[in-house]
């Protein structure tokens, strides 16, 4: 069985072909062409999940059967762990899990926000301190004419690390905020990329416009968004079952009557790049929940430049 790692991983996938992964990812499931039921978690008690998402993929390049089996545990520095299986008629394939899920995950909310984020879009507010926080900062300046970055984290020290290697990383001055309101008063857009259970930001501490990918809380148990965030603005979803399997804020607010219990909302791969989305606010929300059907993209892509 041929694996491939980490280092394998990151050689073979830049930011335009992340973006471009991820498009063709979200595309292939709003046109019906991918097999995918809810992911299954295990808790073993102690904070850890394992997580197993399979996936089939029915024509198209990046056809074929996958599953990726992953062990998350926030108490770490790099908190997911596994693989990505391939089936593939030339014999089984292996792709490091953690990469690749820290490449599609921030390369989704980038593709969200540079489909619904205005052009000139300059500063970016973080809520986490981790490596999607990382991935996050390095994919909106790619998209984005960033200038001015703040930062929140729960802990000191994760914090300085962050705003120390960011610094580093960008140029740019990273400013530190004492709580997620101050982090996100002037942002233009904001990244939430943290494990939290409780809700981090309300609609009243949002800015009148801003883009908000919501990324960390992506299944049962946790949040980051209170419920009247959906009240003011145009929400888009990864999925639309796996959105109403797994965000609490999203049940939160149709069962608060913020938004209706018939309104299933619209996926980002049904948007085009090529006409303007018609919004009717000026805050737009990407709720990532993560699907198996951007690892196989990502992985299968990997596969073919390792032939």
């Amino acid at each position: 069985m041929r694996y491939f790692d980490r280092r394998h991983v990151e050689s073979c996938l830049d930011i335009p072909l992340c973006l471009e992964l991820s498009q063709k990812a979200f595309e292939l499931h709003s046109q019906g062409l991918v097999q995918q039921p809810d992911r299954t978690i295990i808790a073993s008690g102690d904070g850890r999940l394992m997580g197993t998402m399979p996936a089939y993929i029915s024509r198209g390049d990046y056809a074929g059967f996958g599953l990726k089996a992953i062990l998350a545990d926030f108490s770490v520095s790099e908190p997911h762990e596994g693989c990505i299986l391939l089936y593939d008629t030339q014999g089984m394939v292996a792709v490091d899990a953690s990469s690749v899920t820290e490449l599609r995950t921030a390369a989704a909310s980038a593709w969200a926000t540079d489909l619904l984020a205005p052009e000139g879009a300059s500063q970016l507010a973080i809520l986490g301190t981790g490596i999607q926080a990382r991935k996050h900062l390095q994919m909106m300046k790619a998209i984005r004419p960033v200038e001015s970055v703040t930062i929140w984290g729960w802990r000191e020290a994760g914090v300085r690390r962050f705003a120390d290697w960011a610094q580093t990383e960008t140029g740019i001055e990273i400013r530190v905020a004492d709580t997620p309101a101050e982090a996100v008063a002037e942002a233009d857009i904001i990244c939430t990329v943290t494990a939290s259970r409780e809700p981090l930001l309300s609609a009243s501490d949002l800015p009148e416009k801003c883009h908000i990918n919501a990324v960390g809380a992506s299944a049962m148990g946790f949040q980051e968004l209170d419920a009247d965030v959906y009240r003011d603005c145009d929400y888009f979803l990864d999925s639309r079952l796996a959105s109403a399997a797994a965000s609490q804020c999203l049940q939160q607010a149709k069962e608060q009557g913020y938004i209706s219990p018939d309104d299933q909302g619209r996926e980002i791969g049904e948007l085009s790049p090529v006409h303007p989305v018609e919004l009717t606010s000026q805050r737009t929300l990407f709720k990532s929940i993560g699907l198996a059907v951007q690892d196989l993209v990502f992985a299968r892509e990997i596969l073919r430049l390792s032939a």
